[in-house]
C-alpha cells in the first residue's frame, strides 16, 4: 500500500500528494464569480470547456451557458446561452469534445462551434436522433446514461438502461444530415444473455464475462472501450473490451469497489472512481475472495452497493470515491495496489463525473461536490486539477478507424428483438467446474421489485489447484433492503473463507449497513473475509 503526504500552500491554494509516481501538486480551477459550475473537461487542444449556470438564469428552463477557460483560470470566454432541452429518459446533460476541436457530444445534441471552439464566434446546438425508439420505449428506462464519441469522429457508443436492471450497449456512425444527427447502422455489442445451455448435459450451463456496461472512453486509439464492466470479479471492475475481437482486459484488480478508469493520452496512466481509498466505506468483503461465477449472486447487489458506496458518501457518509491515479500495468495485475489518492485536505469535497487528461499526459481533471449539498440544481461543484510533477509522458496512442461493427456485434432485426424483450434469466441449473465439482444456482423475482439468488458450490474447480466449497445468496429488494450471506471456503493452492452477513436498509433509508440486533438476537451485520494473508471484518464498516 502506497504512503500519501499532503502538504497544502495557503497562498497559492494548492496541495501537493505524493505516491508511486511521484509528486501530484492538485489545486482548483478559478473561475469568475458568477459562474456556477456544472461540470468540465479537457478539449483536445488543452483548452477546458466548461457547462454552468448562474443566479440570473431563467427560472424553469434547462438553462445553460458554456465556456472555454485555459486550466490557469485566463482567457474564460463564454461561447453559448441557452436552454439544452432534456428528454425524460435522458441522463441529465454530458460534454464529450470531438477531436476536431469544433463539436461537443451533449447526449440528445451536439454543440457545433464556428471556427472552433478555442475562437468560436458563433455555436449551433443540433439533435441527435437515437435509433430503435429507445426514447420512447417503454422498456428502457434511460435511452442513454453515458455517451462516448471515437477518435476519429465518426463513431459513438452509448448505454441504454433497461427498466429490468440491465443494459445494453451500442455503437453506431454519427451521421450529420440537414437539421441533425443521426446513428445510422446501430449494433449491439454487449452480451444478450450470460448463461447458455451447456449441450452435453441436461440442467448444465455454461457462463461467460459480460460484454458491455456503462461506456467510459475509447482507448487503443479506438478500437477498444473503457468501461464499467465485468473483469472476472465479485463487484464492479474497469475493463478495456475489444471491438476487433471478443475479449475483455481488466484494468483493476482491488478487491472493492473500482468502477470508471479513464486512461491518459499514452495510456500508461490511469484516474480511477473507486472506494479503495476510503476504509470506512469500501466493501472488501464481498470482493477479497475471489470465486468463480460470483456475479450470478453480486450482480444482484450491484444497485445496493453503488447506493452505499458512492450516493451514501456523496449525500452523508465520510468517506469518498476517488479519484486514484494509478499505474495501469501494476493497477491491472496487483490487487493490493492503491496508486495515488487524489484526495485534498478538506473532506467536505467528494469527486462526481467526469475525469479527463490534457492531451500533453501530465495534467488531469475532475469534479468535485460539497457533500450533501442537495440535488443537481443545489449542488456546490468545483473542478480540480492534478499536475504530475515528477512524471514523463509517452507518446500519445495513435488514432485508428473505429470498427463499424465488432465480431461479436448485433444488428438488423435481432438487435430489435433484443430492444423489445426482457432479460431472459435462467432461475436454476448448474455449472461444471472445468477441473471437477459443480456449481448449482438459484434465481428468482417477484415481478413487484424483490428477487434472491443462491450459488452453491459443491467441490468446484476450474483448474485443480482450488476448490470451493459452501454457499452465498442476496435477497431483498430496493425499498425494503437486503441481505446477503455467505457460507464457503476455497481450499488448496491459496487458501480462504467467508463467514459473513451483510444487512442493507432500503433506499428510503439512506441504503445503510445495519448493525443492530435482528429478530434472532443476533447483530444483523457480522462476519468476515479471509484469502491468503488478509482478513476483513464486516465490523470495520461500522458508521
Amino acid at each position: 500500500m502506497t504512503d500519501t503526504t499532503v502538504e497544502t500552500d495557503a497562498t497559492a491554494r494548492t496541495e501537493t500528494v505524493e505516491g508511486d509516481l511521484g509528486r501530484v501538486e492538485l489545486s482548483t480551477l478559478p473561475l469568475p464569480a458568477h459562474v456556477r459550475p456544472e461540470s468540465a473537461t479537457y478539449t483536445f487542444t488543452g483548452s477546458v470547456f466548461v457547462l454552468y449556470r448562474t443566479d440570473d438564469d431563467p427560472v424553469g428552463q434547462d438553462w445553460f451557458h458554456a465556456a472555454i477557460v485555459a486550466d490557469d483560470g485566463s482567457d474564460f470566454r463564454e461561447i453559448f446561452s441557452g436552454p439544452i432541452p432534456r428528454k425524460p429518459s435522458a441522463n441529465g446533460v454530458r460534454h464529450m469534445p470531438f477531436t476536431d476541436n469544433r463539436r461537443v457530444l451533449l447526449g440528445d445534441h451536439v454543440l457545433e462551434a464556428a471556427p472552433d471552439l478555442d475562437s468560436a464566434t458563433s455555436t449551433e446546438l443540433v439533435d441527435v436522433e437515437y435509433p430503435w425508439g429507445l426514447d420512447s420505449d417503454p422498456l428502457t428506462s434511460h435511452h442513454w446514461s453515458e455517451i462516448i464519441v471515437s477518435p476519429d469522429g465518426e463513431r459513438i457508443a452509448w448505454t441504454a438502461l433497461r427498466t429490468d436492471m440491465t443494459a445494453i450497449v451500442a455503437l453506431g456512425e454519427l451521421r450529420r444530415d440537414a437539421d441533425r444527427y443521426t446513428i445510422a447502422d446501430p449494433v449491439i455489442i454487449s452480451s444478450a444473455d450470460m448463461l447458455t445451455a451447456d449441450p452435453g448435459r441436461d440442467g448444465y450451463y455454461t457462463a461467460r464475462a459480460m460484454l458491455g456496461g456503462e461506456v467510459k472512453q475509447f482507448v487503443r486509439g479506438g478500437s477498444a472501450i473503457s468501461s464499467v464492466g465485468d473483469g472476472g470479479g465479485p463487484l464492479t471492475d474497469s475493463v478495456v473490451q475489444d471491438l476487433t475481437a471478443d475479449r475483455i482486459e481488466t484494468l483493476t484488480r482491488a478487491p472493492g469497489y473500482d468502477e470508471t478508469t479513464i486512461l491518459s493520452p499514452d495510456e500508461r496512466l490511469g484516474i480511477v472512481m473507486t472506494s479503495r481509498a476510503s476504509h470506512g466505506t469500501d466493501p472488501v468483503f464481498l470482493g477479497l475472495v475471489p470465486r468463480p461465477h460470483a456475479k450470478l449472486v453480486t450482480a444482484q447487489l450491484a444497485w445496493v452497493v453503488y447506493l452505499y458506496v458512492v450516493d451514501g458518501v456523496r449525500r452523508f457518509r465520510p468517506g469518498n470515491v476517488g479519484p486514484v491515479l494509478v499505474d495501469l500495468e501494476r493497477s491491472a495485475t496487483d490487487p493490493d495496489y492503491v496508486g495515488t489518492p487524489l484526495l485534498g485536505a478538506d473532506d467536505s469535497w467528494v469527486y462526481v463525473s467526469p475525469m479527463s487528461w490534457h492531451p500533453g499526459g501530465a495534467r488531469t481533471m475532475w469534479m468535485e461536490m460539497v457533500r450533501g449539498s442537495g440535488g443537481e440544481a443545489e449542488r456546490t461543484l468545483r473542478i480540480r486539477l492534478a499536475e504530475l510533477l515528477d512524471h514523463t509522458p509517452g507518446e500519445p496512442v495513435a488514432t485508428v478507424p473505429t470498427p463499424a461493427a465488432p465480431p461479436y456485434a448485433i444488428g438488423g432485426d435481432e438487435a430489435r428483438t433484443i430492444i423489445g424483450r426482457t432479460a431472459d434469466t435462467v432461475p436454476t441449473g448448474r455449472i461444471a467446474g472445468a477441473h471437477s465439482g459443480h456449481l448449482e444456482f438459484e434465481r428468482s423475482s417477484d415481478g413487484r421489485g424483490n428477487s434472491s439468488a443462491l450459488s452453491r458450490y459443491v467441490d468446484y474447480s476450474d483448474d485443480g489447484l482450488s476448490f470451493y466449497n459452501g454457499e452465498e445468496s442476496f435477497h431483498g429488494s430496493m425499498l425494503g433492503g437486503v441481505v446477503y450471506e455467505a457460507d464457503l471456503e476455497v481450499t488448496g493452492a491459496t487458501s480462504g473463507e467467508m463467514r459473513l452477513r451483510a444487512e442493507w436498509s432500503g433506499v428510503q433509508e439512506g441504503t445503510r449497513l445495519l448493525f443492530g440486533s435482528g429478530e434472532d438476537g443476533e447483530q444483523r451485520s457480522r462476519g468476515f473475509a479471509r484469502y491468503g494473508g488478509r482478513t476483513v471484518r464486516i465490523e470495520d464498516l461500522v458508521e
